[in-house]
Parts: C-alpha cells; structure tokens; sequence
C-alpha cells in the first residue's frame, strides 16, 4: 500500500514540469499568433480586428494570472518576441504585477519596442510612472532620443513636452547614478543634433562637476555641429545669471535636499512643475556656487 503510494507521488512530480513546460510552449505560441503585427503598418480597419485578438489574450491572462505572470516575466526578457508585444506585453504585465521584479523586466523590454507602434504620450506616462518608482529608466528614456519629433501633449496643463523635456521628465525622478554616466558617454558619440541638445539640457539639470565638464568640453569641440555647441555654450553660462535672490533663496536648503525637491516635484506633469524645477535648480546652482 505504502508502495503504491509513493509510486503515485513520484508519477505526479515527474508530471509537473511536463506540464509547466507544456503550459510555457502553449503561451508562447499564443504571443506568436496574437502579436504578428505591427500596429504603425496596418490600416484602422486591419488594428481594430487585431484589437480583439489582444482583448482575448489580456482576458486569458487575468483570468489565470499565477500562470500568465511567470511566463511573460520568461517572454519579455527574449528580445527576438514581436516588438509589439515588447510593449503590450509589458503592460500586460505590469496590470497582473507590479512588483519591482516585474517592473524591471517590463522597463527593460519597453527599450526594445518599435515607438511607431506606441503612442507616445501613453509611452511617457508608463515610463515615467516607473521613474517615480526609482526604478533605472535610462535604457528606456533613451530610447526616445531615437525620434527627433518625440512630442506629448498633456491636455490637463495645455503642455506641449519636446524630446528635451521627456528625457528629463522620465529620468530626473530616478538616482542619477543611473543616468549621469551614460548621459555623458551618449553625448559624446550622439549624431542627432535634436538628440544632443536634449543630453546637453540633461547634463545641465544633472548639476555635478563632471556633468559641468562634460558640457564645457561639448561647448569646445571644434568636431559638433554649431548649433549643438552654441547651445552647449548657452548652458554653460547660465550660471552667470545668478544673483542675490537666488543665494537668498537657497538659504536654509542644502544640495541634497534642493535635489531631493526637485526629484519629487517632478512627479508632477505641468507647467507650474517645470517653473519650479528651474527655481529649484537655480537655487542649486547658487548653493554649488
């Protein structure tokens, strides 16, 4: 009896990882058929048929996340799936976990996905409500700099955010040790002059000594477009403009708490945001001074 029993608890272990793979293989060949598209190449006619096969597949997956979780957390870390699903999929997942480990997969494969395919404002606010997590979105806020004409347009404040003020707006919340080494290694080989205008003001924000260099010997080089250098130089002398109500400003803040505030003030999407990034930043810069 005692033998009969084990037997029956060995078969059904044995049976588990049969089944999970099984299960595994079955989702993944549910992504190939649903997301063998591209939104940007389809006509409004072609994305609304398309738009019930990803309903069901959304439908499925809430309906069992336990499964559906581990397996896109498995597909989104392999570049070589459809780009669409790169992003869909990713929030997909993010809907069933938002765990740091699921944000991390989900911001990593956002990087990879075709932005063509992806509304940009809807692009901004997943990103940036990751930022707000502290979570690393550099990877993700770079990917931008790949379209000159990045715009969103946030209704609520009447604003308009160029390429320039999304970078700034998906990174400036996060630790700039995420970003500030890789801003100043991208600058230096960035050829889109829309690009680097849009590292230079990021540098600028940054307020460190070796984002200051990093601008200086941008301003310099005889190598970058005009336009970029004249630009770079423009920041350079910002700091030339401050004056006593600054110094005044600044006042009982330190570095660190001028960053902090700027840091959480851009959890905010407005206009009314940005003013006070700038006063904070100038009140940085005379305290630096």
């Amino acid at each position: 009896m005692k033998r009969s029993a084990i037997c029956c608890f060995l078969a059904i272990l044995f049976l588990i990882p049969s089944s999970t793979a099984s299960q595994s293989a079955s989702i993944h060949q549910q992504i190939q058929q649903t997301y063998d598209f591209q939104p940007h190449l389809l006509s409004n006619r072609q994305i609304t048929e398309k738009s019930a096969a990803l309903d069901q597949f959304w439908t499925k997956a809430k309906a069992e996340p336990s499964l559906y979780v581990p397996a896109l957390r498995e597909e989104l870390v392999d570049f070589k799936n459809p780009p669409f699903f790169l992003y869909d999929g990713s929030m997909l997942l993010l809907s069933l976990s938002d765990a740091s480990a699921s944000r991390k997969i989900a911001i990593a494969a956002m990087a990879r996905c075709d932005l063509r395919d992806v509304q940009a404002k809807d692009y901004f606010i997943q990103v940036h409500r990751i930022a707000t997590l502290s979570e690393d979105t550099t990877a993700a806020a770079f990917h931008v700099l790949e379209q000159p004409n990045f715009k969103v347009f946030i209704p609520q404040h009447v604003l308009t955010l160029g390429q320039d003020y999304v970078l700034i707006y998906l990174l400036l919340p996060t630790d700039p040790d995420y970003w500030l080494q890789p801003a100043m290694d991208r600058v230096k080989v960035e050829q889109d002059q829309t690009a680097q205008k849009s590292l230079l003001l990021l540098l600028w924000y940054a307020q460190t000594d070796a984002a200051d260099q990093a601008l200086s010997a941008f301003a310099g080089d005889a190598t970058k477009p005009s336009a970029s250098r004249t630009y770079a130089q423009e920041l350079v002398h910002r700091r030339d403009k401050i004056g006593l109500k600054q110094r005044t400003q600044s006042l009982g803040s330190t570095e660190t708490s001028l960053r902090q505030k700027r840091r959480e003030r851009l959890k905010a999407v407005s206009d009314e945001a940005l003013i006070d990034l700038d006063d904070y930043t100038m009140m940085l810069i005379a305290k630096r001074k």
